[in-house]
C-alpha cells in the first residue's frame, strides 16, 4: 500500500499508538486523533504475554518496554480463605517455552514508552469525534472542537464505548456483566515481602470472587485489582473512587496475609465490567475496529492489551500486503476473529474457575487438570504473530465457535 494514503487512527490509547508504531514500520503515515487532552490510561497495570511482547518487538518497541517492565516470575495461587496453596503458573518456564518474556507494567509507563517514539505532530489531542460520514474512497471525520478530517483508512481504536462502532452498527452499548473489579495501589515499602511471597505475583481465590496483588515499576509498587460477582453496580461511570472499607468488606473471612494486604488500602477505585456479545462487526469498507472496540474482553485471561498489540502488527502487515484497503480489512477480520473469539471465550472459561463456590471441586479441577486457570493458555501465549500473520490460528475445540 502506497505511503501517501492518509491514515487517520481514532483513539490514542494502548491499541492506538501501538497501531501507529506498527503502520509506520511498514512504511506508512498515520496520523493519531485523541479527545483527551493528555494521553493517559485508565487503570493501573497491564500484563503483556510472549506473544504479545513478540508483535512489539517486531514493531521496534521490544527494548522502549523491556525497559520500564517487570518480569513476572509466575503467578501463586490460594484459597482466600484458607491460605492453602492450590497452583503456581511459572511465567519464567513459560518465558523459555515461547521464546519471550512475560511482563507486568505500569499502564501510563507502556503508554509513554510507546509515545515516545512517535512523531507528537502526528498526535492530534483535544480531538473528541462526534460523527463520521462515509463515501466510496474516504471517511469523513468531525469533532467536536470543530476540526473535519478527510481520510482514506480509519481505524478505531476508541475503546469499549467507541464512538465509530455506534456510528456504523448503533446503539449496541456493552452491558454490565455481573462482576465488578476494585483497584488499588500500594507503595512497595509499605507492603510485607511476606505477604508476596514467594513470588511477588500472588493471586487468592474465592467463592464468587477473586485478588490479585503484584509488584510493578521493579518493586516499587504493588498493584491490586481484584474481581467478583455482584449485582450492585449501579454508578454511571467505569473508573470511580472507592471506599476502602467497603472494599475490604468484599472479602470476608480473608487468610492473615490477605487481612494484612487488605487492611494497608487506604484509596481505591471501583470499575464495573462491561462486555457486548462475541460479534463479527468489527468494520466495514474502508474502516476496521481494533482493540476493545472491537472485542471487549473479560480481564481474567490478561488478553486485552495481548490481542490490541496483535491486531495491531497483523493489521500493518495485511495493509502493506494488499493495495487494496478494503481487501486488507477483509482478510484481516478473517485471520483475527477466530483468534479472538476463542480467547474471550477462555476469558469467560477462566472467571468461572475463579470463582467457583464449591472449594473442594475447584482444588480438584486443577489437580486433575481439567478446570486450571491457566492450564488452557498454551495456545494463546505460544501463538506466533510475525510468522502467524496470514495463516488462519489454532483454537481448541473448547473455545472455538
Amino acid at each position: 500500500m502506497s505511503s501517501s494514503r492518509t491514515i487517520a487512527i481514532v483513539g490514542g490509547g494502548l491499541a492506538g499508538l501501538a497501531a501507529a508504531h506498527a503502520l509506520r514500520t511498514f512504511g506508512m503515515q498515520p496520523e493519531v486523533f485523541e479527545a483527551a487532552a493528555a494521553l493517559g490510561e485508565i487503570g493501573a497495570a497491564v500484563n503483556v504475554s510472549p506473544q504479545a511482547f513478540k508483535a512489539l518487538q517486531a514493531i521496534g518497541l521490544g527494548d522502549k518496554v523491556a525497559a520500564v517492565a517487570t518480569a513476572s516470575p509466575g503467578i501463586y495461587t490460594r484459597n482466600m480463605q484458607t491460605g492453602e496453596f492450590l497452583e503456581f503458573n511459572d511465567r519464567h518456564k513459560a518465558a523459555a517455552r515461547y521464546g519471550a518474556p512475560y511482563y507486568t507494567f505500569h499502564r501510563a509507563d507502556l503508554l509513554d514508552a510507546f509515545a515516545s517514539g512517535l512523531d507528537r505532530n502526528a498526535i492530534h489531542l483535544a480531538h473528541r469525534l462526534t460523527e463520521i460520514e462515509e463515501r466510496s474512497d474516504r471517511t469523513i471525520l468531525a469533532f467536536a472542537n470543530g476540526a473535519r478530517v478527510e481520510a482514506e483508512i480509519v481505524i478505531g481504536a476508541d475503546g469499549v464505548r467507541s464512538v465509530i462502532r455506534r456510528a456504523l452498527y448503533g446503539d449496541d452499548s456493552p452491558t454490565y456483566t455481573g462482576q465488578m473489579v476494585w483497584r488499588a495501589l500500594l507503595d512497595g515499602d509499605d507492603a510485607p515481602e511476606e505477604v508476596l511471597e514467594p513470588t511477588g505475583h500472588i493471586q487468592w481465590v474465592g467463592p464468587g470472587c477473586h485478588l490479585l496483588a503484584y509488584y510493578i515499576r521493579g518493586k516499587k509498587l504493588v498493584n491490586i485489582v481484584t474481581q467478583e460477582d455482584t449485582d450492585k453496580w449501579v454508578e454511571e461511570g467505569w473508573s470511580i473512587r472507592g471506599d476502602p472499607d467497603e472494599m475490604r468488606l468484599s472479602f470476608p473471612n480473608p487468610e492473615p496475609r490477605l487481612e494484612q494486604l487488605l487492611g494497608l488500602v487506604t484509596e481505591c477505585s471501583k470499575w464495573g465490567l462491561f462486555t457486548r456479545p462475541l460479534t463479527q462487526n468489527w468494520g466495514r469498507g474502508r474502516i476496521e475496529l481494533i482493540g476493545d472496540a472491537a472485542h471487549a474482553m473479560l480481564p481474567n485471561a490478561g488478553q486485552g492489551a495481548c490481542q490490541a498489540f496483535e491486531d495491531a502488527y497483523i493489521l500493518a502487515r495485511w495493509l502493506h500486503a494488499c493495495r487494496d484497503p478494503v481487501e486488507a480489512f477483509a482478510s484481516f477480520r478473517r485471520i483475527r476473529i477466530p483468534r479472538v473469539h476463542g480467547v474471550q471465550r477462555l476469558s469467560l472459561s477462566n472467571a468461572r474457575f475463579k470463582h467457583m463456590r464449591d472449594s473442594a471441586a475447584q482444588k480438584t479441577s486443577i489437580a486433575t487438570g481439567t478446570g486450571s486457570v491457566h492450564g488452557n493458555s498454551d495456545w494463546v501465549w505460544g501463538y506466533d504473530p510475525v510468522g502467524g500473520w496470514d495463516k488462519e490460528p489454532f483454537v481448541p475445540t473448547a473455545y472455538a465457535a
